[in-house]
């Protein structure tokens, strides 16, 4: 009999579904499969039905969100575990099973989560676990880091990311499940907290890797909605006292946030309306311990998410068969602190001409098989960089030694 549940909550979610299948047929010997689908009115179910056909796809009345599409299936998971998987995530089996052993040897958590890593790019980190802000805003641990050589063995985090995680089944009917009146984002923070409440832990086991896109779930636009609603409500629920009212603090840093978005030109009234609907909630106060909070809030100035990029890959550098990685605005490193690149075929060799925009350091030239070559850059000089790529690798890594460092790229060539 199998232990795992694996649930993919589903929403015109069609494009995903290939390789959605592949990650699944890699896990089915340990899995029963579960697909929640939100009321899709694209071909999700259909395409899904035809390439998953021993999954159970429940076919749910509503887009009621996130936590309620899981719900939908954790009420008819009957496995020791459940296996969140975003519908643009990935695993694979000798991974799962590293988290069931984590739990396994860890009878007082509640969950488990891989080092999630960004798809395709197998240096560059999106989860290491996660956490909350004092204005409710979940993140996560090293979110769009370059982590050549991440820690190595099993360690305890806060919180743990839904995207791709390992639960008890019987901590989440303990729990009762997500929140419903989150519709989308730090609806997990909210489900670790409540069960931090009741005595578990969590952990990250970098042992295990998984994969995850990113933005292919939702546009920023509506994100930025979805997650100032979450925000508003995580706060009055854990952080506004009995009366779930929000601090004054929160309010003059929103208020502020207001003020600015008026003097850029930027829309504003848009936030009234949200933070309106999160008022409306009704929600009790859940009170958590000082040693939770404490560790919860913890500064963590090495571990805060850096910035998205603004582009993931958009095609190639000028002039170039080189194809644009993350990282890049323009022809400049972004604020994540590297940037990406893909050659289009094993074994030639690379050349960059780059430029310090603004201080000195080291930059790097990073495959994962290590740093290959290495150049030191006054503020403003230009180098030359040439490395022979080694064979079966294809992505590489531009990475300045300071993340505060800007790099141009002026030219490349690949022969």
């Amino acid at each position: 009999m199998k232990k795992i549940t694996a649930v993919v909550v589903t929403w015109n979610s069609s494009g995903l579904i290939p390789d959605l299948t592949k990650t699944i047929n890699g896990i089915e010997s340990l899995c029963n499969i579960v697909i929640s689908d939100n009321a899709s009115d694209d071909s999700t179910v259909e395409l899904a039905s035809k390439m998953l056909p021993d999954a159970e796809i429940l076919r749910n009345e509503m887009n009621g969100g996130f936590g309620y599409g899981n719900n939908r299936a954790i009420s008819i998971c009957n496995t020791e575990y459940v296996l969140f998987l975003n519908s643009d995530a990935s695993i694979t089996a000798s991974s799962l099973e590293k988290l069931v052993s984590a739990l396994e040897n860890n009878p007082g958590a509640a969950g488990v989560q891989p080092l999630v890593r960004l798809w395709g790019w197998p240096l560059i980190t999106l989860s290491a676990g996660a956490a909350m802000t004092e204005y409710a805003r979940g993140y996560d641990f090293d979110f769009m880091h370059f982590q050549p050589s991440p820690i190595s063995s099993t360690v305890g985090v806060p919180c743990i990311t839904a995207a791709l995680s390992l639960f008890r089944t019987d901590a989440l009917q303990k729990a009762g499940g997500f929140d419903e009146n989150i519709f989308m984002y730090y609806e997990d923070v909210d489900l670790c907290l409540r069960l931090r409440g009741m005595g578990y832990s969590f952990l990250l086991e970098p042992g295990a890797a998984g994969m995850h896109r990113m933005g292919a779930s939702s546009s920023r636009r509506l994100a930025e909605k979805w997650e100032l609603e979450s925000s508003a409500y995580l706060t009055r629920k854990f952080l506004g006292g009995t009366g779930c009212s929000l601090p004054d603090y929160w309010k003059r840093t929103e208020l502020r946030t207001r003020i600015s978005c008026m003097l850029k030109g930027k829309p504003w009234l848009w936030r009234l309306a949200v933070l309106r609907s999160a008022r409306k909630m009704e929600t009790a106060s859940s009170a958590l311990p000082d040693e939770i909070l404490m560790n919860l809030l913890a500064p963590r100035p090495l571990r805060m998410p850096h910035a998205r990029p603004h582009n993931t890959s958009i095609g190639p550098f000028s002039r170039s068969n080189v194809i644009e990685g993350p990282g890049w605005r323009g022809t400049r490193t972004d604020s994540c602190g590297f940037g990406c690149m893909e050659v289009p075929r094993n074994e030639g060799t690379l050349t960059l001409q780059i430029r310090s925009c603004n201080i000195p350091g080291s930059v790097a030239l990073w495959s994962g098989n290590g740093a290959g070559s290495r150049v030191f850059l006054n503020a403003g000089q230009k180098r030359e960089m040439t490395v022979a790529v080694p064979h079966g690798v294809r992505k590489l890594y531009l990475v300045p030694d300071r993340s505060e460092q800007i790099i141009e790229l002026a030219n490349v060539t690949y022969t």
